[in-house]
């Protein structure tokens, strides 16, 4: 009976402890290869770019495969992962599935971006859009795992952490409508450059600030259960699922909308910026009682977020963060400070320290990338800029994909190979067997 419990104590740690890892390592490889192409975007804007690539085309490729090789799989993984923990009906089967499935579209979409952009490709007498084919894979397999969460967690009491999930995944959805709408307008040659503009950005925003930071602070409150119940925990919810719809408007130029919009716009904006600080406030002392430091950097970018989000929601801020040319930074104070550094913290908490070594680096080399981002911004003063900061800014984007590389190496150096879904044979032998 010892024997026994034994091997189903191994089995849990082996199999149960892992679950999804393998696709943990999977999207930092495709960070690693993303974070390249970011690399080669600014080496290339410093001294050319090598076999005939285009700038506009290499910015499509990174940014694209940061959003569907990076962060969507890495966070469906994550969340997949706690559902059993949770009483969800669900079985690994499928979840590996999709996303097995997202891996190969997101890689197949990055080969056309980079070299095509989204021009269509000429193959035979026909002009066929390839990333455009590669991008609307992607949308199919998000909503394949939307409905396998459904089925999954239909009947389950939905705490904080489901409730953000479900919010979250309600925002993939709208956000996957705008790039259907790009399509569509491109299919019928509609000419409006404001609708063109409203729909790209009604799939960058929502994406972005719906799908990723919902999802990922839904991961937030399942590492923090204490602070899941608290009251700050659900007015900031409600905040920002209220604001989140319109916060794509203040992407667009103000002069476009008319005025009741534009105020429609702005109070949506400081909702979620009241939203944001609310959770910070229900989260930050938790992090800090409980020692979990690795939470501190991606929770303060989240803080410094907000704190753009509310200053954009005034016309008047809106036009100073334009004219001193803060956008590049908030994405990344969003995308790499919060959402990256956040889903490594996440990843440490679900699968051990052993998920992302070296974490203290990638951070280290993050808040690099983005003090580099400064003097790029007119807040540096003119007299003090020059090549030099183009130079430092390209160097820097090395890093996380150096510390990255190093964090895939060290879970590919494990002996994991049976965590893998593709060797079932491994699996089968790991399930405990039956004793008398």
């Amino acid at each position: 009976m010892l024997a026994a419990d034994n091997c189903e104590g191994k089995h849990k740690v082996t199999l149960e402890g892992h679950r999804f890892r393998w696709a943990w390592t999977v999207a930092l490889l495709c960070f690693v290869i993303a974070g390249s192409t970011g690399a080669l975007l600014r080496f290339g804007t410093l001294w050319g770019f090598p076999a005939g690539l285009h700038l506009f085309n290499v910015r499509h490729a990174h940014s694209h495969l940061m959003y569907f090789g990076w962060v969507t799989p890495a966070l469906m993984a994550l969340i997949a992962s706690r559902l059993p923990q949770m009483g969800a009906r669900t079985t690994d089967a499928a979840f590996n599935r999709v996303l097995r499935a997202l891996f190969a579209a997101a890689l197949l979409a990055y080969i056309p971006f980079l070299l095509f952009g989204y021009q269509p490709v000429s193959i035979g007498d026909a002009n066929i859009p390839l990333a455009m084919i590669g991008a609307a894979a992607n949308v199919l397999v998000w909503y394949a795992f939307v409905w396998s969460y459904v089925r999954a967690t239909s009947h389950l009491r939905r705490s904080t952490p489901l409730r953000l999930w479900d919010a979250s995944l309600v925002f993939l959805v709208l956000a996957s409508l705008g790039a259907w709408g790009l399509a569509l307008g491109g299919i019928l040659s509609v000419d409006s450059p404001l609708l063109s503009l409203a729909l790209t950005h009604v799939f960058l925003d929502l994406f972005a600030d719906g799908w990723f930071v919902l999802a990922l602070l839904g991961l937030v409150f399942g590492a923090f259960p204490q602070s899941a119940g608290s009251r700050a925990a659900y007015w900031g919810e409600n905040l920002l699922v209220i604001g989140l719809p319109l916060t794509f408007l203040l992407s667009l130029p103000a002069t476009a909308l008319p005025p009741t919009v534009r105020i429609l716009a702005g109070l949506s904006g400081a909702l979620v910026a009241a939203g944001l600080f609310t959770i910070l406030y229900a989260l930050l002392p938790a992090a800090y009682r409980q020692r979990r430091w690795r939470w501190i950097p991606p929770l303060a970018f989240l803080g410094l977020k907000a704190l753009a989000e509310l200053v954009i929601s005034f016309p008047a801020g809106a036009l100073w963060a334009n004219q001193l040319a803060l956008r590049i930074s908030y994405l990344h104070w969003l995308l790499l400070g919060f959402v990256t550094l956040g889903l490594a913290a996440a990843a440490i908490d679900r699968w051990g320290p052993a998920a992302a070594r070296g974490n203290a680096w990638l951070v280290a080399s993050v808040i690099l990338v983005l003090l580099t981002l400064i003097p790029l911004t007119r807040l540096w003063p003119p007299s003090l800029a020059g090549r030099w900061a183009l130079e430092a800014a390209a160097w820097a984007t090395l890093g996380p994909v150096l510390v990255a590389l190093f964090m895939c190496a060290m879970l590919l150096k494990g002996n994991d190979a049976h965590l893998w879904p593709i060797n079932k044979k491994r699996a089968r032998e790991l399930q405990p067997q039956p004793t008398e």
